[in-house]
């Protein structure tokens, strides 16, 4: 899947969608809705990130889980 996505996408498409010029060239093939989230592994939950786009979002997720997590511990 992640030789498909690089081909699909060779562009970032965060940094398309916000307007990045030159826009980062994908390295990764990112899960759009996570799989700890309930995402799957099929094309249309991947789309390509750059390296920079793809820690943001990751730290976003892990930040969101630690948040699940103390509010099921209360």
């Amino acid at each position: 899947m992640r030789k498909r996505v690089l081909i699909e996408e060779p562009w970032c498409r965060e940094c398309l969608r916000i307007g990045i010029a030159p826009p980062g060239r994908t390295t990764i093939a990112d899960h759009i809705r996570n799989r700890a989230e309930g995402g799957a592994n099929e094309r249309e939950n991947y789309q390509g990130l750059c390296d920079r786009h793809s820690k943001a979002k990751t730290a976003k997720e892990a930040a969101r889980s630690r948040w699940r997590n103390r509010q099921s511990a209360d």
